[in-house]
């Protein structure tokens, strides 16, 4: 009765091994939501840096994309933000400019400190934001821009939170309070550019479209350093949207590819193929498993025959 007792126990604990390896495996991938980065970001009524190629290469979670720099279209400053006193102010400033594209044909889920969002569709890219240092006119930047981070972002549609949501704004153009929370208009997918940049640990963002008043006083003037150069005398308009960090799952692919992007972002970085940790673990505690089991029967069976 004890040996049976023993084989049992054994059998537990392998079953046992697979289950946590499984499980610990399973959760170590799992989500939680950024408190940064966040941006508010200003429209800015200058020319686009002097040396801007009109074409870009831009890779993300949606794939590889070669688009065009629209030199007339809008361009925004986006300033590391505080929501509500969340958030870091030290991180770089991006400067987006307008690229034209074709939608990358995703459906999406999204999840923000807002709430969450069920089956957004994904629009045409719209921008593309690279670091840039700023200094108040006439002032010349003294840091060169870091080279993260950059995204590509694509436009989409929503309604805005409901109930209403009105937040405080920190940025080093001052703080606006009591801004209203208005539609989604961005997604921002962390992105290489022409092969340069990380996306390590970059947050995907969700701008949202917001009623803050203009950076005071005006007109309001500043000069930015981008990869692509110097831009002297910039003229900054209304602040115009805010960027908080967001998860995405994707749901649906509209043009019928069988995988969903890796909910993941460093995975475009990744230098080894092969088997996801999970699999390679529960082959392990498989092998150990089955080693343990057939140890169990044999001495048991060997007991039974002794005796």
């Amino acid at each position: 009765m004890k040996t049976k007792n023993l084989c049992l126990v054994a059998a537990v604990m392998a079953l046992s091994m697979v289950t946590g390896l499984l499980t610990s495996s399973g959760t170590a991938h799992a989500q939680v939501l950024p408190l940064v980065p966040h941006y508010e970001c200003y429209d800015v009524l200058g020319p686009p840096p002097p040396a801007t190629p009109p074409m870009l290469t831009l890779q993300t979670q949606f794939g590889v994309d070669e688009v065009p720099v629209v030199p007339t279209g809008p361009m925004r400053l986006c300033l590391p933000a505080k929501k509500n006193g969340e958030g870091n102010m030290t991180d770089p400033h991006v400067e987006c400019l307008t690229i034209a594209g074709d939608a990358p044909g995703w459906i999406v889920n999204l999840t923000t400190q807002f709430g969450i969002q069920k089956n957004v569709e994904v629009g045409s890219p719209i921008s593309m934001c690279m670091p840039a240092t700023k200094a108040i006119d006439p002032q010349e930047p003294q840091l060169p821009p870091p080279l993260v981070p950059h995204y590509e972002c694509y436009a989409i549609t929503g309604n805005a939170p409901t109930p209403t949501v009105t937040v405080a704004i920190q940025t080093q153009f001052g703080t606006h309070q009591g801004v209203v929370v208005g539609p989604p208009t961005r997604l921002c997918l962390p992105a290489l550019k022409n092969g340069e940049g990380s996306v390590a640990n970059v947050p995907h963002v969700e701008c949202f479209q917001i009623g803050a008043p203009p950076p005071e006083p005006q007109p309001f003037f500043v000069n930015l350093l981008t990869q692509f150069g110097l831009q002297m005398h910039e003229l900054v308009g209304p602040a115009l949207e805010l960027c908080v960090p967001v998860l995405k799952e994707a749901e649906i692919s509209i043009g019928g590819i069988a995988e969903a992007p890796d909910a993941d972002a460093s995975a475009l970085e990744a230098t080894t193929s092969g088997g996801s940790s999970t699999t390679t673990y529960a082959a392990i505690a498989g092998i150990a498993a089955g080693v343990v089991l057939l140890g169990a029967g044999g001495w048991y069976a060997r007991r039974r025959w002794l005796s």
